[in-house]
């Protein structure tokens, strides 16, 4: 399994956890939005989402990067913990792994 579908699967498995969601991770597609008529999450999950994403992936989540972009699909949000683990790590990341040129 790659590095980024990895990513994605335990995303989704911090989704269904902080979301109390009675749904199989692995069904989830990529493409899933996260709000608006996707998994189903209200915006006052987002709190939720956010504290499980950096507890799971040991990130911190910057207050200027909460934008709704961000929550777009499980995609984007795997793609924003590929881009904070590649920081943390001290590899350069392009700027659209971050989600800023989608």
């Amino acid at each position: 399994m790659s590095d980024d579908a990895g990513i994605r699967r335990r995303v989704k498995e911090v989704i269904v956890r902080a979301l109390g969601l009675q749904a199989d991770p692995e069904e989830i597609p990529d493409g899933e939005a996260i709000f608006a008529g996707g998994i189903g999450a209200d915006s006052g999950a987002t709190l939720e989402v956010i504290f499980a994403i950096e507890e799971e992936f040991g990130i911190e989540v910057d207050d200027e990067d909460l934008r709704v972009e961000l929550f777009d699909s499980v995609g984007t949000l795997a793609e924003y913990v590929k881009h904070k683990q590649e920081e943390i790590a001290g590899e350069p990341a392009p700027a659209s792994a971050a989600g800023e040129d989608s």
